[in-house]
């Protein structure tokens, strides 16, 4: 198979934030900040802002503008399939936070008024085709379009349900959507295991295309998968038991 850490957004993104990762999340936010107002109505806000590290954000550099356009259509319409209402027009924007390390991010939201500007530029409509008499007769070469996610495969891929889940040591299940999860003691890994045993920053998950790798990071006590010590990326099956140094961690599929 493709190598789940060399897909397509980890060329793009070299393995920082994705736009799936912040679509997800931008969707669990808009869940998370419904309200019922006193006409009975489910109120979201209308401005979402994504916080990115100041590494991320310059990933996003060149895609930023029709990143945000993506963003906020597959916002949009998932208000609308949920019967939410927004006071005026949804938008999505990116901001820098430099205190966030490489692959963090947070969301916040707010209410703007409609006469605010729009941090997101409305697309240009697109020209009618000009009528010609023949097509020419060699097609000169064109440049190829930046990989960014469709609407309509964006905002598919966000409801779709996730690949796998994993249960931890607390019994805690996780699921695993599109995207990579750092695994560690440290409170700002994806995946937190309280175990001594458990480096920092122990090792990662790799989802994509409906397959899960698991790597090692250069942990102290290594990785191991059904009881087999780990080097390199390891493609998880359906039951697999993966060991964090002493800490079992079990892998379904879904």
């Amino acid at each position: 198979m493709e190598n789940a850490f060399d897909g397509v957004f980890s060329r793009l993104f070299g393995g920082g934030v994705r736009p799936l990762q912040i679509g997800r999340r931008l969707l669990a936010h808009v869940d998370a900040e419904r309200e019922v107002d006193a006409e009975g109505r489910r109120v979201v806000p209308n401005t979402y802002l994504v916080h990115l590290s100041a590494t991320d954000r310059e990933g996003f550099a060149d895609l930023e503008t029709a990143l945000k356009q993506e963003l906020t259509e597959a916002v949009r319409e998932y208000i609308r399939q949920e019967g939410y209402h927004a006071e005026g027009s949804v938008r999505v924007t990116l901001r820098t936070n430099p205190d966030f390390r490489k692959g963090k991010f947070d969301i916040t939201s707010r209410n703007d008024k409609d006469e605010q500007p729009a941090e997101v530029a409305t697309p240009a409509p697109t020209p009618e085709p000009v009528a010609t008499a023949a097509p020419s007769p060699v097609a000169e070469p064109t440049a190829e379009p930046v990989a960014v996610p469709t609407v309509e495969n964006l905002a598919t891929s966000l409801i779709d349900r996730a690949s796998a889940t994993l249960t931890l040591p607390n019994g805690e299940r996780i699921e695993l959507h599109e995207g990579v999860y750092v695994v560690g003691r440290n409170l700002e890994c994806d995946i937190v295991i309280s175990d001594s045993n458990v480096s920092r920053t122990h090792a990662e998950f790799a989802s994509a295309h409906g397959e899960v790798v698991v790597r090692d990071k250069g942990s102290t006590n290594g990785t191991k998968v059904n009881g087999v010590q780990i080097a390199g990326d390891q493609l998880l099956q359906n039951g697999d038991v993966i060991n964090f140094g002493t800490a079992q961690v079990r892998f379904e599929t879904t």
